[in-house]
């Protein structure tokens, strides 16, 4: 009986010294890896085909056009000045030749067909007996081809004569006409040596011609309203990253006159800033480029093409190019030339600049956002279980230029960059240039609680940008399927995980 007794109180004393343990669920570590991006930014898609193009090297280009062109010629003014008073006018007639030439010295006159002017002429003191004098102009030309022949009627008045329609010298003549050659005839015969009527002449108003043929000297055409304006727009605000070290310019000059002239004018550049820069239009010898007349087979083509001093214009990265103070200046001396009122020169000039330059900093920012959801299981999981999390970057930079990555991130669209009320973090790696890596270039960046807890929304957003580092000297950037910055990324996260039953 006492042993019976001893084993109960044995058994009581052990009971009392165990702890019974509620039974425990199985945990481990899960780790999730949640893809982010993986996109190529290829130098190509900086491309246009407007303002930024691919030259025949796959070198990336800025490049404008524009063009300019003169007005149509319309009619040619010459301004004669003859004032002849008094002449006196012989039985036996008269021939003789007055001056008859521009008195602006510039307008040479071998044949024109007259649009506009007039001219005055009076007879006085006629003699009794005569019965009309005729006066022919040797020079000038009826639509039929026939000279023009004046009576002296109207004696003691002025008579205008119009001489719209007429013509002065003979088509294709290549004689200039400094004088016009009068006769004059009396009706009827009158005894030798007697004085039948005195003459007056004038003709100082200004006649226009039409089609016409002769010479041009210090005779300018100015380019209407001094050249189209034309303006660059330069994608992800490129112009505030570079600065061009080499340009050039080409003119392509449609010349429909028939006259050479020495072309002068202006290149104006302007950027976003309101910084201006003006260059002369001049050869590598800082002359002026001369311009061949066009012939009969139709207009002169001319092609201009510098690149000493375009630069200039181009290191301003402007968003505006034109020409101004533009103006073709003739002078044929005594070589003959033809116009017609429509004939005009037409200039296509373009700026053309390959992406060799100069890199200062700027942020680029990828106009588009990328979007990917999370689903929910591992939502909940980095919500209630998360350990620690990193975001992985690799990075392949295919350029001769090394660059900062910037990568945005919100739970809601449209991240501006420039404003952090628009995101919830940022994370910045750098990003070696080719020369230095080739390969792909690995990059954890850790996440803390708050970074981490964008990941816990159905939809995230990400923009990325880029910023070129500084470079001491040019690099030049081609544009072919070979140059690109590789970005490819995921959330790393590493949960606990329980077994529930």
């Amino acid at each position: 009986m006492k042993k019976i007794y001893l084993m109960l109180i044995i058994a009581l004393i052990l009971l009392t010294a165990c702890e019974v343990k509620k039974p425990t669920m199985p945990t481990w570590f899960m780790d999730l890896n949640i893809p982010i991006i993986n996109e190529r930014y290829y130098v190509s898609d900086l491309v246009d085909s407007v303002n930024i193009v691919v030259d025949e090297n796959e070198v990336l280009t800025v490049t404008t056009s524009g063009e300019a062109t003169t007005n149509e010629f319309g009619d040619l003014p010459f301004t004669p000045n003859v004032n002849v008073e008094g002449l006196p006018i012989w039985s036996s007639g008269l021939d003789l030749t007055i001056p008859f030439e521009d008195q602006n010295g510039k307008v040479g006159v071998a044949y024109a067909e007259i649009a506009e002017g007039i001219f005055k002429s009076r007879f006085n003191n006629l003699q009794p007996g005569v019965e009309h004098i005729t006066l022919t102009f040797y020079d000038l030309y009826l639509p039929n081809n026939q000279n023009l022949v004046l009576t002296s009627n109207n004696l003691g008045n002025w008579v205008t004569t119009n001489l719209e329609g007429l013509h002065l010298g003979v088509a294709n003549s290549d004689q200039v006409i400094n004088q016009l050659h009068l006769s004059f005839r009396v009706t009827p015969t009158m005894p030798s040596g007697m004085q039948v009527a005195t003459f007056d002449f004038q003709a100082n108003e200004t006649i226009q011609f039409g089609e016409f043929r002769g010479t041009l000297n210090n005779y300018p055409i100015g380019l209407e309203d001094s050249g189209s304006l034309v303006n660059i727009d330069y994608p992800y605000g490129l112009d505030q990253a570079i600065n061009l070290e080499d340009a050039y310019l080409q003119i392509t000059l449609q010349n429909y006159l028939g006259f050479g002239s020495v072309f002068s004018g202006q290149l104006k550049a302007t950027n976003s800033s309101g910084e201006s820069r003006i260059i002369d239009i001049l050869d590598e010898y800082g002359n002026n480029y001369q311009i061949e007349p066009a012939t009969e087979e139709g207009p002169r083509i001319v092609e201009i093409q510098f690149g000493h001093n375009v630069a200039q214009l181009l290191q301003i990265m402007p968003t505006t190019i034109q020409v101004i103070d533009g103006q073709f200046l003739i002078s044929s001396g005594t070589n003959i030339g033809r116009l017609r009122p429509t004939d005009t020169m037409l200039l296509f000039y373009t700026v053309s600049a390959p992406l060799t330059f100069t890199l200062h900093a700027h942020e680029i920012t990828i106009a588009e956002e990328q979007e990917f959801s999370i689903p929910e299981e591992n939502r909940e999981r980095i919500r209630k279980n998360l350990v620690n999390a990193s975001l992985n970057l690799e990075l392949k930079n295919k350029l001769p230029i090394g660059a900062s990555a910037k990568l945005f991130f919100s739970t809601t669209p449209a991240i501006d960059t420039n404003n952090p009320s628009t995101y919830n973090f940022m994370k910045e790696a750098a990003i070696y240039s080719a020369n230095l890596q080739p390969d792909f270039q690995n990059v954890n960046l850790t996440l803390n609680k708050d970074e981490l807890n964008v990941f816990t929304s159905e939809q995230v957003f990400m923009r990325f940008a880029f910023s070129f580092e500084e470079t001491e000297t040019p690099v030049i950037i081609h544009a072919s399927t070979m140059d690109y910055i590789h970005i490819k990324g995921m959330m790393s996260a590493r949960v606990l995980i329980e077994k529930e039953d």
